[in-house]
């Protein structure tokens, strides 16, 4: 499949990376010619250096007969006029955005992306990925990830085995058969370094970060299992008024779920505009790396401590401040992903990877079947993909037995008729069933294609 990428900073250079691995044949375009040098060094796909947007630079990179067109250039505005000529001038069928600026996002002008305005067949904003992701954490507590699929009645859900789980030492079947009445399937396990997926011999120890999809009603049985108990926060603490900001804090506002919210931004004018747009939250202007300030927000009393600024280093900094100062969970927005692995060992409990979670959302709409989520795990480990069976797709009808998946394909769950199916070798895939998946990076593409027309 021709798809064509523009932008070659981190999140066109990670989904360039992704495609080229399933086959897909790339062309990445960008101005500047050291990005474009990297990508050429160690990615096989091809290179156009230009604006993206000019229409001799797209038909030069085969906009002729290109089926999907990526737009993550820096500028919202190339972003919009690109899809906009490989729409008029290529008629290139899929055409997806970034776009940050949240004024081009609000609800009243959602009739401007049609086919007869600005042709985008799917817009991402980061800022509301992230934004969402972290609310996702902060009504889960205990889970160092979460994801709501099959229409919210699963949840994928990632927790460490810490030192009050007293299930250790038994393997994924002794659990099962233990606790038959839990809706519950483990997938993966990141054992250290180690990240591999599980079978019915696999034992569970302390330490392991665990990743498995739960009903959503047995969901708080299994965390205690698991060892954890902790109460939904009362109390969050925001560093960063930013768009992420801004749009958490309306999150929470408009929750079923109250949490009392300070948010602490440095930039006066940015201060007051939140002051102003928001009616339950606590506007403080400040420095987040002061002390007096985690002081008068009380931060000792603080479920949650939320370092979302444009600054890796300020997030950090002030994570390790709050949580010396009482701070139960910090969550930290790190941009650059060499930090995460460092993190945990120094008192940060969570950290959010903004392009990781932007790169599921493109990858959500470039796949050619019937997703209706995928979402990255473990810097490039692999994909959980939620899917529909299709009737021509060479799953339906035939069990696990009859497939013989290869062991980097998982099969999490099955939604069919609104109830949850843990599936078995014997397990019959059927028209419209609604499947969780995970596939490890390198069996993404033989799953793409079991689940395409025959």
């Amino acid at each position: 499949m021709k798809t064509i990428i523009c932008g070659a900073g981190d999140v066109g250079y990670s989904i360039a990376d992704k495609l080229s691995k399933e086959s897909f044949e790339v062309t990445v375009i960008d101005e500047s010619e050291e990005k474009l040098l990297k990508v050429s060094e160690n990615l096989d796909v091809k290179i156009i250096n230009g604006i993206p947007s000019l229409p001799s630079v797209l038909e030069k990179a085969g906009a002729a007969d290109c089926e999907i067109l990526i737009a993550v250039t820096k500028s919202d505005e190339t972003n919009m006029v690109t899809c906009q000529i490989g729409h008029s001038l290529f008629n290139i069928p899929k055409k997806i955005a970034r776009i940050r600026q949240q004024d081009y996002l609000k609800d009243e002008w959602q009739n401007l992306y049609n086919n007869n305005n600005f042709p985008i067949d799917a817009i991402i904003s980061p800022e509301q990925e992230v934004a969402k992701a972290l609310y996702r954490r902060l009504i889960s507590p205990g889970t160092i990830d979460m994801l709501e699929l099959s229409d919210k009645k699963l949840k994928m859900i990632g927790l460490k085995c810490e030192d009050n789980f007293t299930h250790s030492g038994l393997t994924v079947r002794e659990l099962s058969q233990k606790f038959p009445n839990y809706l519950a399937n483990i997938m993966f396990i990141f054992r250290g370094d180690k990240k591999f997926i599980v079978n019915s011999s696999t034992k569970i120890e302390k330490n392991d970060s665990i990743f498995l999809v739960v009903e959503t009603d047995n969901l708080s049985d299994v965390l205690m299992e698991f060892g954890h108990e902790e109460l939904q926060a009362k109390k969050a603490v925001i560093i960063g008024g930013g768009n992420i900001g801004f749009s958490l804090s309306q999150l929470i506002e408009n929750s079923e779920n109250y949490i009392k919210t300070e948010l602490i931004e440095s930039n006066k004018e940015r201060a007051e505009f939140l002051a102003s747009n928001l009616q339950n939250v606590t506007v403080i202007n400040g420095d987040g790396l002061d002390s007096q300030i985690l002081e008068e927000v009380s931060i000792s009393e603080a479920g949650y401590f939320i370092a979302i600024t444009e600054d890796d280093e300020v997030n950090i900094l002030s994570s390790l401040l709050a949580k010396r100062a009482g701070a139960s969970i910090c969550m930290t927005l790190i941009n650059n992903s060499s930090y995460s692995s460092l993190l945990n060992n120094i008192g940060v409990d969570i950290t959010i990877d903004p392009k990781i979670i932007t790169i599921s959302k493109i990858l959500e709409k470039v796949r050619g079947v019937k997703i209706r989520n995928d979402y990255s795990i473990g810097d490039g480990f692999g994909e959980i993909i939620e899917a529909d069976i299709q009737p021509e797709s060479s799953l339906c009808n035939k069990n696990l037995k009859e497939l013989n998946l290869p062991k980097g394909i998982r099969i999490a769950s099955i939604l069919r008729d609104k109830k949850v199916i843990i599936p078995n070798s014997q397990t019959v895939f059927k028209e419209n069933d609604d499947v969780v998946f995970f596939a490890e990076t390198n069996c993404i593409k033989k799953l793409e294609k079991l689940l395409s027309k025959i």
